[in-house]
């Protein structure tokens, strides 16, 4: 695939995932219908990604101290969460290598040990 294949795959995916999105927003809007957590219908526990929707429709209003309480976790990643997805997707538009740096590792493996200790925190009884 070459440079102009990959940007338009790129777009093409970025596309479709924000027509779902807007979608999804607009049905929410509309309905009683939410995309379950198989994990808490599984466990009765709220995931690390529990909250994700009431924080997105919460976003897209500007509501943001009721995103922060929907999930704060995923919130406050999303500053550098984005930044880093453009990253990844000039590498892939540039056909560089789509091996991970060892640093890349290392703060994924930290986020991924975040969102455990998140995910552990917010089930704790109060």
């Amino acid at each position: 695939m070459n440079r102009t294949q990959r940007k338009r795959h790129i777009l093409r995916t970025w596309l479709e995932v924000l027509i779902a999105g807007i979608i999804y927003l607009i049905v929410i809007s509309f309905t009683s219908f939410r995309i379950p957590c198989v994990f808490h219908l599984l466990t009765g526990l709220d995931c690390p990604g529990c909250g994700v929707t009431r924080m997105a429709y919460s976003l897209a209003h500007l509501h943001f101290r009721e995103a922060f309480a929907a999930n704060p976790f995923v919130l406050c990643l999303l500053p550098f969460l984005i930044p880093y997805a453009v990253y990844r997707t000039r590498k892939y538009i540039d056909g560089k290598s789509s091996q991970y740096s060892m640093i890349e590792v290392a703060i994924l493996t930290i986020l991924l040990l975040g969102a455990i200790a998140f995910g552990i925190i917010r089930n704790l009884p109060s």
